[in-house]
């Protein structure tokens, strides 16, 4: 995605099978929802797949996702 120049994500889904063939819908680790949010700052309103029928914001995901006041302004 990133190196055909594409950076805004509208919907994730992660998946895992477990030895037994079961599908299972996982929310995506720290690491990849991290990277989201850096590759473009409107993927914070990503939708997130996290169940047949639940779904959250990737900012609703990322605690703390917003960048903090410089500590050097007066």
């Amino acid at each position: 995605m990133v190196t055909a120049r594409e950076y805004r994500i509208a919907k994730v889904v992660a998946v895992w099978r477990n030895d037994e063939g079961v599908l299972h819908v996982l929310p995506p680790c720290g690491r990849c929802r991290e990277f989201m949010r850096q590759i473009d700052p409107a993927n914070l309103d990503t939708e997130v797949v996290l169940g047949r029928n639940r779904t959250a914001r990737l900012r609703d995901l990322l605690p703390a996702s917003e960048w903090p006041d410089p500590l050097d302004e007066a």
